[in-house]
C-alpha cells in the first residue's frame, strides 16, 4: 500500500491492515478530597498504600483495591475518593456486606448440615444465573464496569433481607417449621453461589474462596474481611 503524505510518501507492507478505530472510552478524573491529585498538595493515594492498609485485615487486599476503583468511581464520569471513604466502603460493602453474608449462609448450611452440590445449584437457579450474567456481561461489554458490579452488590442487599424476613436461623430450630427453613437456607447458598459467580471478573480471589467455602460446605477459616479498626 501506499498512502501519500504532505511530508512525502510512505510505503508499507501490504500485509499490514489497518482498523478503523470502533470504541473511544473517555473516563473521568479521580479527585482526592474535590481537588486533583497533587504531590504538592499532599493528597495522592498510592494503590501499594491501599494495599497495605488492607493487608492485616483480609488475605485479599488487591480485590479491595480493584472494589473501590470499580465500584465506587464512574466509570465514565469524575470520581472522588479519599482514605476514609474507601475504608467507610470496605466496611459497608465487603465486611458487613458479601463477608457477613457469607458467614451467615455458610454458618445456617454448615451447622444443619444442608448440602447443595454445584451441580443442583446451577440446574435449580439456571434461569437466575443466566438473567444475572447475561446483564453482568452486556455491562462489561460496553464498558460500564461500575453498573455491572453494583448489580452484583444489589444481589447481596437482597440475600441479606431474605435472611432478615424469613429468619432461618430461628425457624430451624421449630419442628413445624424446620422443613421450610431448611429449604430457604437452600436457597440462600444458591444465592450466594451466583454471587461469588458474578464477582469473578472483579473480586477473582474472593470469589474463588466463596465458591471453594460452598462446594466444601463450610465457613471460611477467618473472615473474608475482618474488623477495620480506625
Amino acid at each position: 500500500w501506499r498512502i501519500n503524505c504532505l511530508a512525502g510518501t510512505v510505503t508499507t507492507v501490504s500485509r499490514v491492515a489497518f482498523m478503523l478505530t470502533k470504541h473511544i472510552i473517555i473516563d473521568g478524573f479521580i479527585t482526592s478530597g474535590g481537588q486533583k491529585m497533587s504531590k504538592s498538595i499532599g493528597n495522592v493515594i498510592s494503590p501499594f498504600e491501599v494495599i497495605e492498609t488492607f493487608r492485616d485485615v483480609t488475605d485479599y487486599p488487591e480485590d479491595v483495591l480493584r472494589f473501590v476503583l470499580l465500584h465506587d468511581v464512574s466509570s465514565f464520569e469524575d470520581g472522588d475518593i479519599t482514605m476514609d471513604s474507601i475504608k467507610e466502603s470496605y466496611r459497608s460493602q465487603l465486611q458487613n456486606g458479601i463477608g457477613n453474608l457469607t458467614n451467615r449462609i455458610l454458618k445456617m448450611s454448615s451447622t444443619h448440615d444442608l448440602v447443595v452440590t454445584e451441580e443442583e445449584i446451577i440446574k435449580g437457579m439456571e434461569i437466575q444465573k443466566v438473567v444475572a450474567y447475561e446483564y453482568i456481561q452486556k455491562k462489561i461489554e460496553s464498558y460500564d464496569l461500575k453498573k455491572a458490579i453494583d448489580f452484583t452488590m444489589t444481589l447481596i442487599s437482597i440475600a441479606d433481607e431474605t435472611i432478615q424476613k424469613e429468619e432461618p436461623f430461628k425457624k430451624i430450630k421449630i419442628i413445624e417449621e424446620k422443613t421450610q427453613a431448611e429449604e430457604v437456607i437452600k436457597r440462600l447458598i444458591s444465592q450466594l453461589y451466583i454471587i461469588a459467580f458474578n464477582l469473578k471478573p472483579f473480586l477473582p480471589r474472593t470469589s474463588e474462596k466463596i465458591l471453594e467455602c460452598i462446594r466444601e460446605n463450610k465457613m471460611p477459616e477467618k473472615p473474608l474481611f475482618n474488623r477495620l479498626e480506625k
